[in-house]
């Protein structure tokens, strides 16, 4: 690949020969000056973005990456309930047949887009020098490594079992650190252990290159320290069968971000108004992707749009998780009455991408990192620990905030009540299937959906993997299949 294309920032590889280079228009710029000036390492960071947001580098498709991750993370939960009969994706999905086809599922977009974007990532990374002392082009590397970060936490989480299982040794995948490969390289899926490992050191090596903090909507050294806290939570085990360096390390990281004072949780009307907002002057965002000039469009799978001739709103909250959330708490205001034509008696809808919400599309921002889950990190790293006291203690800084009283507890019944309130407080956010099976919890469904009936998943069953691509598969034949 010999040439970057820069359209509107955002930074696309194409071939091209050296007639073409001849030629090259005005918007084409070659790699060699791309990469010469500190400002051509800011454009492609900058165009590393889109990628993550609406972009999926696929054809025929709206649903962009934010759209993709979002939904497909609380389609294997039980927060909403289906009133689509499908067949299509989002009910493939829902209905946990996590078929292997692009016709079927959000797969194909899903891995090829996650891909696409971690190509960009290594192009850039792999034209820094190593002497390199610039600022600003330290800056550019420090993102694309929490980029590359980023995309690969969320393909291991896909297509990878939870890292408590068989040591992490199980099949995660692709593990590509350079775009500096031939035109036949077909790589295996590397260990589940090696990619959290490669996350890792990605997140570590960019935290002291950030030259500078931007705005919530950028990677910065605090949404790469929240991250981590992430990160080794997922590696922590189970409740019955914790790993203490790793929850050691959740806390830590999740210290730093805390301590830091730079976010802090809205508070009464300010939270229960947190959805109906842009994240860009928001205090507890984190990391977002932001849609002030562009548009989602995970909003219709969600609510009914206020134009008529528009469908929408077949996935609602369920009320498994609309029971739990009490009168008096401040969260039920993130819930409203919104009727979908012909599904009246699911009227209630989550207001979590409703921001400007008209047709299909919404600007509502994809909040991947806030401060309250940080805080719920730090509380499930340390009864882990078996340190109560702390644990409860940021428990209640969550539950105050949503307007609940304090609670005394320790051990299980602790541990039970924060990932209560981590689904309470971060549901339709992308955590909610997760939370149970890197747990070693069932996910149960009480309840029936459309095509769907009550259903009980074990964490260690298959249906919980997404499965790869078969046109993945078929051209490379070193990829093995997830079961199903």
């Amino acid at each position: 690949m010999k040439c970057i294309i820069i359209i509107a920032g955002l930074f696309a590889l194409s071939a091209c020969n050296k007639q073409l280079d001849a030629l090259r228009p005005h918007n084409v710029t070659n790699e060699d000056a791309q990469f010469s000036t500190p400002e051509g390492f800011g454009q492609a960071a900058l165009g590393l973005y889109p990628m993550i947001t609406t972009g999926v580098a696929m054809e025929n498709s709206s649903f962009g990456y934010g759209d993709i991750t979002m939904f497909l993370a609380e389609a294997h939960g039980n927060n909403i309930r289906s009133n689509d009969l499908g067949p299509n994706r989002y009910s493939n999905a829902f209905d946990y047949l996590n078929a292997p086809d692009k016709d079927h599922s959000w797969t194909y977009y899903l891995w090829r887009g996650s891909y696409f974007t971690i190509l960009h990532a290594n192009k850039l990374l792999d034209n820094v020098k190593k002497d390199e002392q610039r600022p600003a082009v330290l800056q550019a590397k420090a993102e694309a490594l929490f980029i590359r970060a980023f995309v690969y936490f969320n393909l291991v989480r896909f297509y990878a079992k939870p890292y408590y299982q068989e040591g992490a040794n199980t099949p995660g995948v692709m593990l590509i650190t350079t775009a500096a490969n031939s035109t036949d390289y077909k790589p295996a899926r590397a260990a589940t252990k090696e990619v959290y490992a490669q996350i890792v050191t990605d997140l570590e090596t960019a935290i002291p290159l950030f030259a500078q903090e931007k705005s919530n909507s950028f990677a910065g050294k605090l949404a790469a320290t929240a991250l981590l806290s992430r990160v080794y939570l997922y590696m922590g085990g189970t409740f019955q069968q914790p790993d203490a360096t790793a929850n050691q390390k959740a806390v830590n990281y999740a210290d730093q971000v805390i301590n830091s004072n730079k976010y802090t949780l809205l508070k009464d009307n300010e939270y229960r108004a947190y959805y109906n907002s842009s994240n860009a002057a928001n205090k507890e965002d984190i990391f977002a992707a932001n849609m002030d000039f562009g548009s989602a469009s995970i909003s219709m799978q969600y609510a009914f749009p206020p134009q008529i001739n528009y469908t929408g709103g077949y996935y609602r909250p369920s009320a498994d998780l609309l029971t739990r959330i009490s009168k008096t708490d401040l969260r039920a205001a993130h819930y409203v009455t919104n009727v979908t034509p012909g599904y009246e008696n699911d009227s209630i809808a989550t207001v979590k991408y409703m921001y400007k919400y008209t047709a299909i599309y919404s600007k509502s921002p994809f909040r991947y990192i806030r401060l309250a889950e940080v805080y719920l990190n730090r509380a499930e790293a340390n009864v882990k620990l078996g340190k109560n006291e702390v644990a409860l203690a940021d428990l209640n800084i969550i539950r105050n905030r949503a307007g609940l009283a304090s609670v005394n507890l320790s051990g299980q019944a602790l541990f039970d009540e924060i990932l209560l309130q981590r689904r309470l407080e971060l549901s339709f956010e992308g955590h909610n299937g997760f939370d149970y099976f890197r747990n070693g919890l069932p996910m149960v469904r009480n309840y029936t959906s459309a095509s769907s009936a009550a259903m009980t998943i074990p964490a260690n069953s298959p249906k919980i993997l997404l499965r790869i691509p078969q046109e993945e598969i078929t051209l490379n034949p070193n990829l093995t299949q997830n079961e199903q």
